[in-house]
């Protein structure tokens, strides 16, 4: 029986250096010693191509399947108008059809047809039509629960108007999910709040894991001075809203007791509307200097009020060594929802943790220990790998049935 796996992504992991790809990149590592891995994505940049061919790319074959909608400005704007009513007369988010289109599954009825495999591991909701009659052979990762997502975004939104267009977007999202999650042999999310959400829709063959991390780091940083870090780009909502509520709401309780303190943001985006004293906007940090500034920080922040999910940036803090003050929202599917971590959700909580930290290095230190403990044993130790390839094979032993094969195009590799 074959021992290889197709993974299905929209973008290629470790390229797109996003949250998410950050998390693929940790749950194919956790694969690719024991098993041949090949990826079809659904669109590719040249400088991403250059880099799939590299021999460090950890799959065997990547398989590029442009959207239905590529190609010029008069298309792409027919293809919008298109799936927005195709959405509204389906009750499907407007995003299945982007990923589930004609070349897309032409593409994976080639590979299919020229390819035999143990397992189909897929990323997103948006892909489930793609995988019509091939539910009990693909393992279906979850990263968040859109429709929680939109729906707290709702409930904060003060116009009526969007407020309504919000719930109905989240409603779609909620009877897609209802329809075609429970024909999954295995789904699979990355916190046990989105484990409940799912099940909540009928989802019951469901199981959370916890994000696979490299090997912790050797050296620690000291955690000295009065610095204050808080990663993530500010374009992003869940970012912005988090570090305006900082900046606007706690800050200025920290700098009354310790007026030397600064909040260093790592990450790109529009500052503008955001300001207050006492901010380093660094930027997008280059990666080989990345743990080296991080280092110099005396703790770290998330203070994220939306979203769903792991928050990545908590994981990175605490895996570089920083302590951490969090929402509990934030803490979600990370050491700090098990006590390794601060945890506050209103501002004068979350001033007094900061302000409870920046008093004292031994707790700060204290901190540290606990997490990378909890990051060892829960995320990066050779058992917990083994708990995540486990459950991303999801018991299988069938190999894919072929389908009739379809012209396409493939990099590093051909289906043959």
């Amino acid at each position: 029986m074959s021992n290889d796996i197709l993974w299905i992504k929209s973008r290629m992991p470790g390229l797109v250096t996003d949250g998410s790809s950050l998390v693929s990149t940790g749950l194919i590592s956790c694969l690719q010693n024991d098993h041949a891995i090949d990826l079809l994505c659904l669109r590719m940049t040249c400088r991403e191509e250059a880099q799939a061919a590299e021999r460090s790319c950890p799959f065997r074959n990547v398989f590029v399947a442009d959207t239905d909608n590529s190609g010029g400005l008069a298309r792409r704007i027919g293809y919008r108008l298109g799936y927005s009513l195709r959405s509204e007369l389906t009750s499907t988010p407007r995003s299945v059809f982007y990923e589930s289109g004609r070349r897309a599954r032409a593409l994976l009825e080639r590979v299919l047809a020229e390819r035999r495999y143990r397992r189909i591991i897929a990323e997103y909701y948006t892909v489930a039509p793609l995988l019509a009659g091939l539910e009990s052979q693909t393992s279906l990762i979850l990263h968040d629960a859109d429709h929680v997502t939109i729906d707290l975004e709702a409930s904060q939104e003060p116009s009526l108007p969007r407020r309504a267009w919000l719930h109905h977007r989240a409603a779609h999202m909620r009877a897609f999910v209802e329809r075609v999650g429970p024909r999954f042999a295995s789904v699979l999310t990355l916190t046990p709040f989105d484990r409940q959400a799912y099940e909540a829709c009928g989802i019951v063959r469901i199981k959370s894991l916890d994000v696979p991390l490299p090997d912790l780091p050797a050296q620690l940083p000291t955690l000295e001075g009065e610095s204050i870090a808080f990663l993530g780009s500010i374009d992003y909502a869940p970012n912005r809203d988090a570090l305006a509520w900082f900046l606007a709401d706690i800050f200025p309780a920290v700098l009354k007791r310790y007026p030397a303190a600064r909040v260093q943001v790592f990450g790109g985006g529009n500052r503008g509307g955001l300001s207050s004293p006492n901010v380093d906007w660094l930027g997008r940090v280059p990666q080989g200097e990345f743990a080296r500034a991080l280092g110099g920080a005396a703790l770290g922040i998330a203070p994220i009020r939306l979203g769903t999910g792991v928050k990545v940036k908590v994981l990175d803090m605490m895996w570089h060594g920083l302590p951490v003050v969090s929402t509990s929202l934030a803490s979600r599917g990370t050491p700090a929802e098990h006590g390794a971590a601060l945890i506050a959700d209103t501002a004068a909580a979350f001033a007094e943790a900061v302000c409870e930290l920046l008093g004292s290095r031994a707790r700060r230190l204290e901190l540290q220990g606990a997490s990378q403990k909890l990051l060892f044993e829960r995320h990066a130790s050779p058992a917990a790998r083994a708990s995540v390839a486990r459950k991303l094979l999801g018991g299988a032993d069938a190999s894919a049935h072929p389908l009739t094969p379809v012209g396409a195009r493939s990099l590093c590799g051909s289906p043959s």
